[in-house]
């Protein structure tokens, strides 16, 4: 957990079994309208990717009230898009990590790996079979081989695939590296060579490349100017590495779930249950609905 002296009086709570921390003495108070930011998966969507009837309905609860809502994921929006229809988010948003800040239909902000840092990245790899990539732009996956077997579950999706080739010059939103055990080798030819990208490296495998200032924390501050609403009064909801720079630069940092990050839990002021466990429909409930 952070000191709180970095964001001034909020303390911290935890719920559901989570690991204790010191819980605040007294009720936090909110302004009339705080901008809440929702990471997607595993923080108001269960591992079985459905988003609870309850938690759709508290921040519904909290837009009535008066608050804003966004959504921050690193989904690209082929595969954010039913959430977000579902929590009814039309206003400003975030996908593929932040690279991509949408408002209605309208892409209003975009942050991209050049192509020519693309060629030099994938270049290098191209020649080891064992190592599979996707280059993502827009929603499209740029891959080795689009009618391998690995990619059955894209096509089921409906997804658009298409074979990568060096010099296309097509700038990314994204790469992923499924570094069959070498992810962590790979991250650190990437940090050496190419410092200007921000890296994921995940537990199961996978090291995913990001555009500089395309990650959730700049996206939210981007969002947030553009609405007016000071850092003070931001309050997010994360659990995963991509979640870092969201909860560092928000007024007030919820981390969500027990598998949430070590590195997130660093920054949260709070830690919550699961969406299994409705975390974020207490913590609304409480916090900005109770009477």
């Amino acid at each position: 957990m952070r000191d709180t002296r970095r964001t001034g009086e909020r303390g911290r709570t935890t719920d559901g079994g989570l690991p204790p921390v010191t819980r605040a003495a007294r009720p936090m108070e909110y302004p009339a309208c705080v901008l809440l930011a929702f990471d997607l998966d595993k923080t108001v969507v269960t591992n079985d990717h459905e988003l609870p009837g309850a938690i759709a309905d508290a921040i519904a609860a909290a837009r009535a009230a008066g608050h804003v809502v966004t959504v921050l994921t690193g989904r690209p929006l082929v595969a954010a898009r039913r959430f977000l229809e579902l929590l009814e988010v039309d206003g400003m948003h975030a996908v593929n990590h932040g690279a991509i800040v949408r408002q209605r239909e309208q892409v209003i902000r975009r942050r991209h790996i050049t192509a020519r840092d693309v060629d030099a990245i994938l270049g290098a790899h191209t020649q080891d079979a064992s190592l599979e990539f996707t280059c993502v732009v827009d929603d499209t996956l740029f891959v080795r081989d689009p009618e391998h077997e690995r990619w059955t579950w894209a096509h089921a999706q409906g997804r658009a695939l298409a074979p990568f080739r060096m010099g296309m010059g097509r700038d990314a939103d994204k790469v992923v590296f499924h570094a069959n055990g070498r992810s962590e080798e790979l991250d650190r030819w990437v940090s050496a060579r190419h410092p200007n990208v921000l890296r994921y490296l995940w537990g199961d495998g996978y090291l995913e490349l990001v555009p500089q200032g395309g990650d959730k924390g700049t996206a939210l501050a981007y969002i947030a100017d553009r609405l007016g609403i000071p850092r003070s009064d931001v309050v997010a909801f994360g659990d995963g590495l991509n979640d870092v720079t969201m909860l560092r630069w928000a007024g007030h940092a919820v981390a969500v779930g027990p598998e949430a990050h070590a590195d997130v839990l660093a920054e949260a002021d709070e830690h919550i249950a699961s969406p299994e466990e409705r975390g974020v429909a207490a913590w609304l409930e409480r916090n900005l609905l109770s009477v």
